[in-house]
C-alpha cells in the first residue's frame, strides 16, 4: 500500500541541506518516447476557425477509494492525490518543477531565517467565496498538532516553535510558532534557519482548512465533498464515503484560475488494471496508475511511463510484544530476507533497500552525492548472523517455537508473491519460526498498527517533503516517537540540529542516527524502494508530479487534440 502510518527529540528540526537536487517535480511532456520531458508546457496551439474545439476533461483511474479530503487526517496516498489539486497552501510546484508562491503573495525573512512573515493574496477564495485567510492556517496547523489519527502528519510541524513541547505536553497550544496578526499576515516562527521549510509548507498536511466549516461539520468535515469547502484549482464533486466515482471540476473562485486549462476531471476506482489497461488503450481514460507491478510487454506500448519514487516498504514491528519486542528476533529477520530476490522479479519493479532512507532523493549541495551513496548498505542479507540473532532471541524470550503473523494489505497484485517469499526466508532461515499471512482491508490495518494490534505489518510509505530527516523521524513506522527510546539516536540527531551549516557534520550525524534505528535496534526492517508506473495519454500535458512520491499535480493539465 501507499499509505503515510504514519517520530522525541527537538533535533528533528535540524537545519536541512542547503539545496535540494531532488526538489524539482518531473514535468510531463509526452512524445513517443515513454520518458518524462520537461517541454511542450506553453499554451495551447492557436486553432485553425473551422476545426472544433478540443475538449478539456479528462478521465483518472484510482486503485482505491478516496477516505478523507480533511488535510490533516489523509495519510493514503489515494486521498493525498486528490487533497494536492483541490487545495492549495502558501507554495506550490509550478510547470518547471521549482516551488513557488501559491497561497502567499510575499514573504518577508526575519532574524536569520528563523521568522518568516507572509502576506496572503487577497483574491484567494474558497469554493464557497469565502476569503482565505491567515486564521485559516492557523487553524489547520494547531488542528493537526492536536489530533491522534494525524500521527504520521504532524512530525511536519516539527520545524515550527514549541510543537515538540506541545505533543509531548510541556508547553499549550498558543505557544505554537504560527499567528495570524489579521486577516492577510501570517507570521511563522521556525525552530531555526530551516533550508526545506518551503517543501513542507507545500505538502497536503499543511494546507489551510476554512475554520468557520471545519467547526461547522466538526467530525464530519472532509468525509464528503460536500461537507467540504477548496481553495486550490479544483473542487471536488459528488465525493461520498466508498464512493467509486466523483469527479474535479475547475474551481470558478481559485485565484489562478486563468491559468488552469482543465475543466472537469473523472475518477473511477478500478482495482482490475487489466481492465484499466484495456480502456486506456481504448481511449476510454487519460491516466492509470500501474505501480511498481508490471510486465515488460505493458512497459513496451506508447504510453507507459516509469520513474523510480523514494516510496519504501518495510517490515513493522510490535514492540509491545514479546517475541517482535526483543531487539534479537527483529535483527534477525532483517538478515535473513533476501531483498535482492525479490527485486529480482521481472514483473516487480523494485530496488533493494539496505536503508530506511531511498536513493535518487537527497543529494549533497557540497558534491551532488546521494544521500545513499554516503550511507551506504547498513543492513542486508546474512544468514549466518540471522540464526545467532535468532538464537539469542529464543534464549532470552525462552520460546523455541514461534507463530506470528505478518498483516499484509488486500487487494495488492503483488502481496501474495511478496509476502510467500518473505515467510520462505524467515521460516528457512530461522528453524522453529511459523509465519502466517493475514491479508486485510487498508482501514482494518491502519486501525490495528494504531492500537498495537498485530505483531508485524508490511508498510509501504511516501513523504511529504525531500529531506532524509523525513524518514528519520517518521518514515511510515507506527508508533516511533512513543515506542523507541535511544539515546544515541536522539544525541545524534541534536548534534545535527546544532552543526550549523556544516552540511557534510549534518549528515553523519543523520547516517550515524540511521543505524541505530536500523542496524543497532532495528525497530524496522527496510525491503524495497519501488519504481511507479503509469500510463498517460501521449495528447495529455504538462501532469506534473510531486518529488516525494506519486501524486500527479494537475494545475497546469490540458489536453493536444
Amino acid at each position: 500500500m501507499c499509505i503515510s502510518i504514519e517520530d522525541k527529540e527537538n533535533a528533528l528540526m535540524a537545519a536541512g541541506e542547503r539545496f535540494m537536487k531532488a526538489r524539482k517535480i518531473f514535468v510531463i511532456a509526452i512524445s513517443l518516447v515513454s520518458s518524462i520531458l520537461s517541454v511542450g508546457c506553453s499554451s495551447h496551439q492557436t486553432k485553425k476557425s473551422h476545426e472544433k474545439p478540443v475538449k478539456q476533461e479528462a478521465s483518472m483511474r484510482i486503485r482505491g477509494m478516496v477516505k478523507m479530503l480533511d488535510t490533516v487526517k489523509s495519510i493514503d496516498q489515494n486521498s493525498i492525490q486528490i487533497n494536492q489539486n483541490v487545495f492549495e497552501g502558501l507554495y506550490r510546484y509550478d510547470k518547471e518543477g521549482h516551488l513557488v508562491l501559491a497561497g502567499a503573495k510575499s514573504e518577508k525573512t526575519e532574524d536569520g531565517g528563523r521568522v518568516h512573515v507572509y502576506r496572503l493574496r487577497k483574491d484567494a477564495k474558497w469554493s464557497n467565496g469565502d476569503p482565505v485567510v491567515a486564521q485559516d492556517y492557523v487553524y489547520a496547523w494547531k488542528k493537526l498538532l492536536s489530533l491522534k489519527e494525524s500521527a504520521s502528519n504532524w512530525t511536519n510541524l516539527l520545524i515550527l516553535k514549541n510543537a515538540n513541547e506541545i505533543h509531548d505536553g510541556q508547553k499549550d497550544m498558543e505557544s505554537l510558532g504560527v499567528q495570524a496578526l489579521d486577516d492577510h499576515t501570517l507570521r511563522v516562527e521556525l525552530i531555526g534557519n530551516i533550508p526545506y521549510y518551503k517543501e513542507i509548507f507545500a505538502s497536503t498536511a499543511m494546507f489551510p482548512q476554512n475554520h468557520a466549516v471545519a467547526e461547522k461539520y466538526g467530525d464530519e468535515y472532509g468525509k464528503t465533498s460536500a461537507s467540504t469547502v477548496f481553495n486550490g484549482p479544483f473542487s471536488v464533486v459528488g465525493l461520498e464515503q466508498g464512493s467509486k466515482k466523483w469527479e474535479l471540476v475547475k474551481n470558478k473562485n481559485y485565484w489562478g484560475r486563468k491559468d488552469v486549462k482543465l475543466k472537469r476531471i473523472k475518477y473511477v476506482v478500478e482495482r482490475d488494471q487489466p481492465s484499466d489497461q484495456k480502456d486506456f488503450f481504448k481511449g476510454k481514460c487519460d491516466y492509470v496508475r500501474i505501480g511498481c507491478s508490471y510486465d515488460e510487454k505493458l512497459a513496451s506500448k506508447k504510453g507507459f511511463h516509469k520513474r523510480l519514487i523514494p516510496e519504501v516498504s518495510m517490515i513493522c514491528f510490535n514492540q509491545k510484544r514479546q517475541v517482535t519486542g526483543n531487539v534479537h528476533f527483529r535483527r534477525a529477520v532483517t538478515y535473513a530476507i533476501d531483498r535482492k530476490k525479490i527485486a529480482a522479479s521481472k514483473t516487480f519493479h523494485v530496488k533493494a533497500l539496505y536503508g530506511i532512507v531511498p536513493a535518487n532523493y537527497s543529494y549533497s549541495p557540497e558534491n551532488d552525492v546521494d544521500y545513499r551513496e554516503d550511507a551506504g548498505n547498513i543492513v542486508g542479507l546474512d544468514k549466518k548472523k540471522a540464526q545467532n540473532e535468532w538464537k539469542q532471541a529464543q534464549k532470552e524470550t525462552g520460546r523455541n517455537q514461534v507463530t506470528l503473523t505478518l498483516l499484509f494489505t488486500k487487494d495488492m497484485r503483488y502481496s501474495d508473491d511478496i509476502a510467500r517469499k518473505i515467510k520462505e526466508d524467515l521460516e528457512t532461515t530461522l528453524p522453529g519460526l511459523q509465519i502466517k499471512i493475514k491479508m486485510v482491508e487498508l482501514n482494518e490495518k491502519l486501525e490495528r498498527a494504531f492500537d498495537h494490534d498485530y505483531d508485524m505489518f508490511y508498510q509501504s510509505w511516501q513523504p511529504s517533503y525531500v529531506d532524509p530527516l523525513a524518514f528519520i523521524v517518521n518514515g511510515g513506522m507506527e508508533h516511533l516517537r512513543e515506542d523507541y527510546h535511544n539515546t544515541d539516536y536522539q544525541n545524534n540527531l541534536e548534534k545535527a540540529a546544532t552543526c550549523g551549516g556544516d552540511f557534510s557534520k549534518r549528515r553523519g550525524f543523520i547516517i550515524a542516527a540511521e543505524k541505530d534505528l536500523v542496524e543497532k535496534d532495528a525497530f524496522v526492517a527496510p525491503l524495497f524502494q519501488q519504481s511507479n508506473g503509469y500510463l498517460l495519454n501521449p495528447n495529455m500535458r504538462c501532469v506534473g508530479f510531486v518529488p516525494y512520491g506519486s501524486a500527479c499535480i494537475l494545475r497546469d493539465a490540458w489536453i493536444k487534440k
